[in-house]
């Protein structure tokens, strides 16, 4: 009797009886094998070589369902015949078609035994979710963001997420640094896990760090290389995927594989097979930069020599020029002279015979008048003809002077050159070049 209601006892069982019952009862009910669909929500091997998982299924990211799984040592082909077909091993975040037999103990409670697993169903489920997780970046404008940013014509300064200890990351150090061309590269690396639950965390983290600083780099780097195969699924997750494609630098991704493309490898500027390989991409970008430069350099002095060229055939035209105009006029000068003197004799003889002894004695004196009108037109012709000497640039030159042309033009006075002015020196047996670096004047 209790709380005035009369309780008829049946059968009583004892706690362990009614779980063995039960295990009884599920071995009966479920005595073939399984096949089911569930996530891997954590795994662990243990020193005999037992591998432990937690099996669950989920709906809009809700737990639906747990239970234990189980692998033991006996059955460790299913593992190698997984990975040598998927080209990964089990990992967490999985969703697997298992082939179980139902156990339950009284202890432990109800479990699975795994006896096989669908390799072909795994590869379609990884496709799916990263199918998914691209068609969503494409819907919402994210896959071509980060490849539409222009790429630096000079990508010197690189930010890289790697881990420190990966042998990729040496790799594309020593590739950087052994370029045979000289360049330097500015390499900081923010170390971050790639591979295991804490890869999207600290990748994250790590994306962040970085564009607060995006102004310090040119590029960003993404590398992992000598990784397993297997642990690419951590790269196709839709958070990580996003943060790379909208980021605001170039994305360059090497995470050393040769056969699958990740989530990043779609949404990044450019990714390639391994570190080197990016390490080469960044030194082609330097080379062809540089060959772009040379190339400039090579017109601009194709240019300047031709116009140099230029500027010493007008000025020899000139000098020509001048020296033939001064030849000309020392010339008129002669012969003006020559005229008025013959003129001036003839019209002083005419003048005496018409007047005859009267002006003897003019004549005498004008004789003498006529000598030094002579001597004094012939020195004004000589200091004439030693002017027009000096004025020749090519008397000038040989006397030591030199001649000083900046942009083709003569320079008059230091105040027309500024320091950094390239000029030209002309001397009488050939010309030098010059540049200004420091000026005074008087």
């Amino acid at each position: 009797m209790e709380g005035g209601v009369c309780m008829e006892r049946g059968v009583v069982f004892s706690l362990s009886e009614l779980l063995e019952t039960i295990g009884e009862t599920l071995e009966v009910c479920f005595a073939a094998p399984l096949w089911v669909v569930a996530e891997i929500a954590d795994l662990r091997f243990d020193q005999s070589g037992h591998c432990y998982l937690e099996l669950v299924e989920k709906q809009n990211q809700e737990l639906r369902a747990r239970v234990r799984g189980t692998i033991w040592a006996s059955f460790s082909s299913v593992l190698s015949s997984f990975s040598a077909v998927t080209g990964k091993t089990l990992a967490k975040g999985m969703e697997i078609l298992a082939l179980v037999r139902i156990r339950f103990h009284p202890v432990y409670g109800l479990s699975l035994d795994i006896r096989d697993i669908d390799p072909q169903y795994s590869l379609g489920a990884m496709m799916r979710h990263k199918k998914e997780v691209l068609s969503r970046l494409a819907r919402e404008g994210y896959l071509e963001r980060n490849r539409s940013l222009p790429f630096p014509p000079v990508p010197q300064r690189l930010a890289v997420l790697s881990s420190p200890h990966a042998a990729g990351f040496g790799d594309f150090l020593a590739h950087l640094q052994e370029n045979p061309y000289g360049f330097r590269f500015q390499v900081e690396l923010f170390p971050v896990f790639v591979q295991g639950e804490e890869t999207e965390l600290t990748f994250l983290s790590a994306l962040e760090e970085v564009q607060r600083r995006a102004k310090d780099f040119d590029v960003l780097v993404i590398l992992r290389g000598g990784g397993a195969q297997s642990d690419l699924h951590w790269f196709d997750s839709y958070t990580l995927g996003k943060a790379v494609a909208t980021f605001p630098l170039p994305v360059l991704v090497g995470i050393g594989h040769q056969r699958d493309e990740t989530v990043l490898d779609a949404v990044a500027y450019h990714s390639l097979k391994t570190p080197t390989a990016v390490a080469d991409f960044l030194i082609e970008r330097m080379r062809a930069f540089d060959e772009l430069v040379f190339g400039s350099y090579l017109t601009l002095k194709g240019a300047v020599e031709h116009l140099l060229q230029d500027q010493k055939i007008t000025l020899t035209m000139l000098s020509a020029h001048l020296e033939q105009r001064s030849r000309n006029a020392l010339k008129d000068v002669q012969e003006t002279t020559m005229q008025l003197r013959w003129r001036l004799k003839e019209c002083a003889r005419r003048t005496l015979e018409k007047n005859g002894n009267a002006f003897s004695g003019i004549w005498q004196k004008l004789g003498g008048a006529l000598k030094a009108t002579f001597s004094a037109h012939t020195a004004s012709l000589e200091h004439i003809t030693r002017a027009v000497a000096l004025l020749d640039p090519y008397s000038t030159l040989r006397r030591g002077y030199t001649l000083t042309l900046r942009q083709g033009k003569i320079v008059k006075s230091a105040k027309e050159c500024t320091p950094g002015d390239v000029l030209e020196t002309r001397f009488c047996d050939g010309w030098i070049q010059s540049e200004v670096t420091t000026r005074e004047f008087f």
